[in-house]
């Protein structure tokens, strides 16, 4: 857990779990290649995979996007959220930057009701309607996203959508149909919930890698390479759901291309 501050917004990011996936699986077309990118990776040739959400407390809104792998798989976020001196009750509102299974898990209880009881869910459209078509769909949605639709505490949002007056939904498609971001823009400064637009240093490095997690490459790597762009010209405090545990940093120029710069412990 690491706090800071965009402007009088408060970020928290939050570990749900950390687990190392092979680099050559994550970007199987990438071959040697990912030799040049060794210090990235763990010892045994891993990306090691961050699970993370983020709390942004807004006034009296309290925001959490994502929310893991939930505790089916050992996942951590509700002591997170306990030690960031807050619970479950205490969310105002839970949003989505896409509908994969590893950023839903804590939805929906053992009990069949919402976790975060006090909470909207804020559903990306395009998500919803995609893994809705799909036969099957994945087990995740049934499970974790479609019974909040018949608990009542379900709403779909799309394009450009205000969550709280400094916190701001916008499409940023590529690895899900319906991937969505979320700007927080406070006090003069800028900040930026990335979800899986980049999902390692790697991509910031290479964004031209394809990965093997994402919908579409064509329209990832153009999402990617457009937002790295715009986070390093706004010198952005970013929120990434998958580089490495915090998640909070900033993207900068490094020669031709760009590097991840994490925030220092604080």
């Amino acid at each position: 857990m690491q706090r800071t501050r965009v402007g009088n917004v408060e970020v928290i990011a939050l570990v749900d779990n950390i687990i190392p996936y092979p680099a050559a699986s994550v970007y199987p077309n990438a071959g040697d290649e990912l030799k040049a990118y060794a210090s990235n990776l763990d010892s045994d040739g891993a990306v090691p995979m961050n699970f993370g959400c983020f709390l942004l407390v807004d006034g009296d809104e309290r925001v959490l996007v994502d929310t893991g792998w939930g505790a089916s798989n050992n996942g951590k976020l509700v002591d997170e959220l306990r030690a960031a001196g807050g619970d479950v009750d205490t969310v105002t509102k839970v949003t989505f930057t896409h509908l994969h299974g590893d950023h839903t898990g804590w939805n929906v209880g053992d009990d069949g009701k919402a976790t975060f009881a006090n909470a909207r869910y804020l559903i990306p459209k395009g998500d919803w309607a995609y893994y809705q078509d799909q036969d099957p769909s994945p087990e995740s949605f049934g499970h974790d996203v479609v019974p909040l639709e018949s608990l009542g505490c379900m709403e779909l949002i799309e394009g450009e959508t205000s969550v709280t007056p400094s916190i701001k939904a916008f499409p940023t498609p590529g690895h899900t149909v319906g991937h969505t971001s979320f700007a927080i823009a406070s006090g003069g400064e800028y900040g930026f919930i990335l979800g899986d637009v980049v999902i390692s240093e790697v991509d910031a490095q290479r964004p031209e890698f394809a990965n093997s997690f994402d919908w579409d490459n064509g329209v990832a790597r153009t999402t990617r390479l457009r937002t790295l762009e715009h986070l390093i010209e706004r010198s952005a405090l970013v929120g990434a759901s998958h580089l490495p545990a915090p998640g909070l940093g900033h993207f900068v120029r490094d020669g031709d291309g760009s590097r991840w710069e994490a925030l220092p412990p604080s």
